[in-house]
């Protein structure tokens, strides 16, 4: 730790702090996660180095270094200025559509990477993705992600392997983790974009329960009670049978999904489907014509640039308001030992 000079606290991680910190030898500002108790944390944090060492995205956080000091472990990573929570909630910052769009496309240029990599995320939400000051989203904390068992690269083999059904925050966890699976592959990542897109337009979570129970209901309430025909295998999740629904029908779509675009709304609907197998992968979704559709996304260089001073800039409101997201978006239940 002598190489560095922490400047201040940035975050706060499931198990340690995000710190801000000069690098001595080269005066560059880098982030530097910390990370106690080795003995619960190890295998989350050999996963998460093994991941971003096989990472090579400019829409995915870099890491630059790791090592231990006083039975801790530190990662640097790059350091990025803000947090796409902080820029919905600046109202000095002007995000029109096509800012939007690039976001989304950014978002979805990186999930293609990691799965081309065969690495699920298993934690992507707002809390995780942050905007650096040329304007550019990044994928960041992949302290749940997971190397895909596959075979050849063969989906139907991965979806045989067997995880730990204990990840993602609640309100972007896919229904199939809801009922326990651990049977699952880089598909329900793709749940949690449709979930992060709709957010972007509305400001506020797509599904917002505050248990478990109530994130089902909810989804249950707003796509419809599952059908053998909208999700074929619902009954291979060991939590489901547990469960008795009234039968009720998906609500209109201007109810889930008001005053946004219609091709965005055909995205983000083939993305929230109960039948994972249904889902659009990361490169389908990016050849959506949502995409080409005016408004065009915003070239990059063009996008707006936060202040290297972004997070101390926000009024105490717009703090609260993001702390208030970050708590809920942190609700996750204490990790189970995986396959």
């Amino acid at each position: 730790m002598e190489n560095y000079k922490i400047l201040e606290r940035i975050g706060e991680g499931t198990h340690g702090q995000v710190v801000q910190a000069l690098e001595r030898s080269s005066a560059k500002i880098v982030a530097i996660k910390c990370v106690r108790s080795l003995d619960k944390a190890s295998k989350n944090l050999l996963r998460e180095i093994e991941s971003l060492k096989a990472l090579n995205s400019n829409y995915i956080v870099k890491l630059l270094n790791h090592f231990c000091h006083s039975f801790s472990f530190y990662l640097v990573l790059e350091y990025v200025v803000s947090g796409l929570p902080e820029m919905l909630c600046d109202d000095n910052i002007l995000l029109n559509d096509s800012h939007l769009k690039t976001y989304a496309r950014m978002l979805l240029n990186g999930v293609f990477h990691m799965h081309a990599s065969n690495i699920m995320h298993r934690d992507l939400k707002p809390a995780n993705l942050l905007i650096s000051s040329q304007g550019v989203l990044k994928i960041a904390d992949f302290s749940l992600s997971r190397l895909m068992l596959t075979e050849d690269n063969s989906v139907q083999f991965s979806e045989n392997c067997c995880y730990t059904g204990q990840v993602a925050t609640r309100r972007y966890r896919a229904p199939e983790l809801l009922f326990g699976s651990n049977h699952y592959n880089q598909s329900i990542d793709m749940w949690s974009v449709g979930c992060i897109l709709a957010e972007m337009q509305m400001k506020t979570p797509l599904f917002a329960g505050d248990s478990d129970m109530e994130q089902i209901a909810i989804i249950v309430h707003y796509l419809g009670t599952p059908t053998d025909k909208t999700w074929p295998n619902r009954n291979e999740m060991p939590d489901y049978n547990k469960l008795k629904f009234t039968h009720c029908d998906p609500v209109s779509i201007n109810i889930l999904l008001p005053d946004i675009d219609e091709l965005l709304i055909d995205l983000i609907l083939k993305l929230i489907v109960y039948n994972a197998n249904k889902r659009l992968s990361a490169y389908e979704a990016l050849l959506h014509p949502y995409f080409f559709n005016e408004p065009l996304p915003c070239l990059e260089h063009k996008m707006p640039k936060p202040p290297k001073d972004h997070r101390q800039k926000l009024t105490p409101k717009q703090t609260e308001v993001i702390e208030n997201m970050e708590n809920n978006f942190s609700q996750l239940y204490k990790i189970l030992d995986e396959t």
